[in-house]
């Protein structure tokens, strides 16, 4: 049996990536009225669980294929995710983040000081 599945797809542009990654920390035992994070916030969620996320950064002078190669299932979904982000003039972009369909309700693009991250779309894949 098969199983597939589907995640939500995020490609940024950082250029302090301290801010970046502040902006992603999580603040446990804190108030259970905050969201756990700034990007949790930022999507409209208390709580993501990191369990199924993955993010990284792209190393300098990777190519697109290098720098999707190192994730989890990439080879089934690297190729669809290129094709988007040339389509949406994200080619340059420095970060990947991506997280099951079930973490979040409604993704959206976000843009911090020292940071973008554009929300380009959900894929579904075999795992």
């Amino acid at each position: 049996m098969s199983k597939t599945e589907v995640s939500h797809f995020y490609l940024g542009r950082v250029s302090d990536h301290w801010k970046y990654n502040a902006f992603l920390e999580e603040h446990y035992g804190e108030d259970d009225d905050e969201p756990l994070s700034a990007f949790c916030g930022s999507q409209d969620e208390l709580f993501i669980d990191h369990d199924f996320m993955e993010m990284g950064a792209r190393d300098d002078g990777a190519t697109v294929a290098e720098f999707f190669s190192p994730y989890s299932y990439s080879e089934h979904w690297s190729e669809a995710v290129a094709k988007v982000a040339s389509e949406c003039n994200l080619t340059d972009a420095n970060v990947l983040l991506f997280v099951s369909k079930s973490e979040i309700e409604n993704p959206k693009s976000i843009s911090g000081d020292g940071f973008e991250l554009i929300y380009i779309g959900e894929f579904e894949y075999p795992i």
